[in-house]
């Protein structure tokens, strides 16, 4: 697979943004584990659900979990058990459903990261939030690259094999699941929020102070590596081989980001609806289709943050905040409409804006 580099200058944020309907249209399915053999266990225990088990690389510092279904309603929480031997904790979903979260994700027990990965999308419901010691990665990947090898989402892998650090997500359908957020979502300070997926789209918020925010939506049959020299992130994007994609054959297509908007209960409050033409709107009249990235009545904030569009970034009223560097990137278009409320991009350091076709910018200037 050839990859082509495009260099960001301090650490990123690959936004990719969520949307969700109102607080009583979100509900959560079960957390179920998949029959496998991966061996995860789930343990109720009111309304949390403690999860242990899996599978671990042989340097015991990659945790692997597989679940049927993963969801959480309002007041859930999924407890996710680690030990300080474990560097990473990544939860795959394979039943074929999107997750819908508006609970609480937590670890306990270490310091782990942890990747949730669902190829048929996530959504982080209003009440959806994070206690986390360490990073969080939400995408609907369906591989997942180590120096040493490759999580399969779905099929069977070698987890044994799989030392490291992730860090090559590949997209091995034409149309990539779609990751909508409504919800707050921070971490620690320093710690980095990343979402990659096909489609993203938030009107919640993002909060890593002294961190990174990482959102990008990402075409489908093509992979997205995250590499870090010295100071200096960087993302490659490329097209993914034919032999990876026909490891895939068992995946079914995910939900068109209508379907997964309107199957989530309809129209959001939040400033996102699905019109009679079965499109996706925001609330300033444009269209979210796949490959963009809008984030609309959101906040962003954090030490550096990278957007990153396939097709196109729209930013509508909202706030977007860093300590240093700002990447507003676009394949095609970036898009930017206030309303009601300000738009503000503010960054300490260095503010990129980058369509490759189009800037198109409609703000006025707002006193104080």
């Amino acid at each position: 697979m050839k990859l082509a580099f495009f260099p960001i200058h301090g650490a990123a944020m690959l936004a990719i943004a969520a949307t969700i309907l109102s607080t009583a249209v979100v509900q959560g399915q079960p957390i179920v584990p998949a029959p496998d053999g991966t061996g995860t266990t789930i343990t109720p225990s009111g309304d949390r659900f403690n999860i242990t088990g899996g599978q671990t690389s042989r340097d015991g510092a990659n945790l692997f979990h597989s679940f049927q279904q993963f969801g959480l309603s309002e007041g859930q929480i999924a407890n996710f058990i680690s030990n300080p031997a474990i560097r990473n904790i990544l939860g795959r979903v394979i039943g074929g459903k999107p997750s819908i979260i508006n609970g609480l994700i937590q670890v306990s027990g270490g310091n782990s990261n942890l990747f949730l990965i669902n190829p048929s999308g996530i959504i982080f419901g209003p009440n959806a939030s994070l206690n986390l010691p360490a990073a969080f990665t939400g995408t609907t990947a369906t591989n997942i690259g180590f120096d040493s090898g490759l999580f399969n989402v779905a099929g069977a892998n070698d987890y044994s094999t799989l030392i490291g650090t992730p860090n090559t997500f590949y997209f091995n359908l034409t149309q990539p699941g779609s990751i909508l957020n409504a919800g707050n979502l921070a971490v620690m300070p320093g710690q980095s929020i990343t979402l990659i997926s096909g489609t993203v789209v938030s009107t919640g918020s993002f909060n890593a102070p002294q961190g990174n925010i990482i959102v990008a939506a990402v075409p489908g049959e093509n992979a997205i590596r995250l590499s870090q020299e010295g100071h200096l992130l960087s993302l490659e994007i490329g097209v993914v081989d034919g032999g990876l994609l026909a490891q895939n054959g068992q995946l079914s297509l995910p939900l068109s980001l209508p379907q997964l908007l309107a199957g989530a209960g309809g129209n959001s409050a939040t400033g996102i609806s699905v019109n009679g033409a079965g499109e996706v709107v925001l609330t300033a009249g444009l269209r979210v289709e796949s490959g963009d990235v809008a984030i609309a009545s959101s906040t962003v904030n954090s030490q550096n943050s990278t957007l990153s569009a396939a097709r196109n970034l729209t930013l509508v009223e909202s706030q977007l905040l860093t300590e240093n560097n700002l990447y507003l990137l676009a394949g095609d278009t970036v898009r930017v409409r206030d309303g009601n409320n300000a738009f503000r991009a503010i960054a300490g350091g260095n503010l990129t804006i980058q369509g490759n076709q189009n800037i198109d910018i409609f703000a006025l200037n707002y006193p104080g």
